[in-house]
């Protein structure tokens, strides 16, 4: 399919559902197809990442301990989590090595011996790590500008503390081992991963495995080069080495992990999969919008910008079809722009615009899977800040995973005037069948509106006289865009306590109402009693 096929499809087609009678005076008619559905998404669509630069000194992964971290995580439950990133190439795993003093402190005020018993972060530890942490964040982002990055080695309680976290907040761990130590002929030195395959499997921990980080940047980073043939073939040794342990044997391998898909980078993956995509379950690549250096306001804003992922997915479908086809293909790491974030930018409402877009884009090309980087972290990308707040994108996301379902559907818009259709973006999936309230049949749309003024939708009239349900997420405060909070239909969402995720209270929305989205704004509707044929 042609870049300006996939434009339409998103944007402007002509799918409808039903009869259509036109559209009130001002209002943009959404336009349906119920029928039949697209992609059918991994459950665990929307998941999340941990750096490995957490790890850099391993008393920080204690953050993993605090039980309102692992609330928020377990919201977004079933999902994937990944450990990796740039320092997963600089990590070693040593054994014998003790833990960090704080590591120490909190598995010692542990009452229970149980993985996933009620555990608490002791303050005292909590306190000091959260002083000192803005100084670490510091040191990391500096190691990224520079690239200039150092070993750091880990020990069996910093594993154990990523493995509860994961296990204990119903996240399903991906672990990535150091691509970088190589031998004399250039093969993979698996020696290292050895020694964390036989802890993990001396535990009895289920987890799945990548092998580096962007390859196509190892020259940059490590001063190596690796072809994508060699690690196609250090891949397969990695596969033949975890068919060596009973718990791993059914364990998933994802790669090859890429950047930006320029010339060299496609002749990277074409050649790994050649040798190597036989024992991997998904190919994973990367995206990014803007470098978070010099990105501004109007970058997320700009609907020329969001729409630049459509050519990029595109073009690694057509790389992995042309090789491995048929291929499950994974964005393994994504956010909205890269170096760590914009700080002020992608840590607010305004980088709603850019996320909620790419899970409607990416969900409606067929990526199985979107893994936002990054859950908790240095940078400015986050769901969750350095107090262990839920940033607006938390919530975002939070809801996203109550009301979106696993199955595509299509909708599009049109308008009566002479608006530019592509500054309003409409997405439907079937309704999550595991929302209590919600029935087969029902249909989540998400709309985004980057106009500088309100716009009234109107539903097809098959769905006029249906019950809506409202979902609207406004900033919060006179920093407007670029507010750290956000309100859920006029209430400001926070946490009621360290345990406990606020209700997502829906506004009742009469049968024929406009579905009213303000300047600058984005928002779910669930539409009740749709009856659509695709979600049975």
């Amino acid at each position: 399919m042609g870049k300006i096929a996939l434009f339409v499809l998103l944007l402007s087609g002509l799918l409808m559902s039903g009869d259509s009678s036109p559209p009130k005076k001002g209002a943009v008619e959404l336009k349906v197809e119920l029928q039949q559905a697209g992609a059918q998404l991994n459950p665990q669509f929307l998941s999340v990442t941990i750096d490995a630069s957490l790890a850099s000194d391993p008393k920080y992964m204690t953050f993993l301990g605090s039980a309102k971290l692992r609330t928020l995580a377990r919201g977004l439950s079933p999902a994937y989590l990944r450990f990796g990133g740039t320092k997963a190439d600089f990590l070693l795993f040593d054994p014998n090595k003790e833990p960090s003093l704080e590591e120490k402190l909190y598995w010692e005020s542990q009452t229970s011996s149980g993985l996933c018993e009620k555990r608490r972060l002791p303050l005292a530890v909590k306190k000091n790590l959260c002083t000192q942490w803005p100084f670490q964040e510091q040191q990391i982002l500096k190691e990224e500008w520079q690239k200039k990055y150092k070993n750091t080695t880990i020990s069996r309680s910093t594993v154990d503390l990523l493995y509860s976290f994961a296990n204990c907040s119903g996240l399903s761990l991906i672990f990535g081992l150091n691509a970088l130590l190589r031998k004399e002929n250039s093969q993979w030195d698996s020696s290292n991963a050895k020694l964390l395959l036989n802890y993990c499997a001396s535990k009895q921990y289920s987890l799945s495995w990548e092998l580096g980080n962007e390859p196509n940047s190892f020259r940059k980073k490590a001063g190596i080069y690796i072809d994508g043939s060699q690690l196609g073939q250090d891949f397969v040794q990695l596969h033949n080495l975890l068919s060596n342990y009973s718990v791993f044997r059914s364990s998933s391998l994802y790669g090859p992990d890429i950047g930006k898909l320029q010339k060299n980078t496609q002749k990277l993956l074409k050649s790994f999969l050649k040798a190597g995509g036989k024992v991997i379950n998904s190919v994973t690549w990367h995206h990014y919008y803007v470098n978070g250096r010099t990105a501004s306001e109007k970058d997320f804003l700009n609907s020329s910008v969001l729409d630049s992922l459509i050519l990029k997915i595109q073009n690694v479908f057509q790389t992995v079809n042309e090789t491995l086809p048929n291929r499950k293909v994974w964005l393994g790491e994504t956010s909205s722009a890269y170096g760590g974030g914009s700080p002020g930018l992608s840590n607010t409402y305004l980088d709603g615009f850019m996320w909620l877009d790419k899970l409607g884009v990416s969900a409606t090309l067929g990526i199985d899977v979107v893994m936002r980087q990054t859950f908790y972290g240095a940078g400015s990308y986050n769901l969750v800040d350095a107090n262990l707040e839920p940033l607006p994108d938390y919530w975002l996301s939070l809801i996203y995973k109550k009301l979106v379902g696993s199955k595509v559907l299509k909708a599009t818009i049109s308008s009566t005037d002479s608006t530019d259709d592509r500054k309003l973006r409409a997405y439907l999936h079937c309704t999550n069948s595991n929302h209590p309230k919600y029935n087969a049949g029902d249909i989540t749309l998400f709309l985004l509106n980057l106009h500088n003024g309100t716009r009234n939708f109107q539903l097809p009239s098959s769905l006029s006289s249906k019950y809506v349900d409202k979902y609207m997420l406004r900033p919060v405060g006179k920093e407007s865009l670029l507010s750290r909070s956000v309100q859920l239909n006029g209430c400001i969402l926070k946490m009621v306590d360290d345990e406990t995720l606020p209700p997502i209270a829906e506004k009742s929305l009469s049968p024929s109402s406009f579905l009213t989205l303000p300047a600058f704004s984005y928002g779910f509707f669930v539409i009740r009693d749709a009856k659509a044929t695709a979600c049975f």
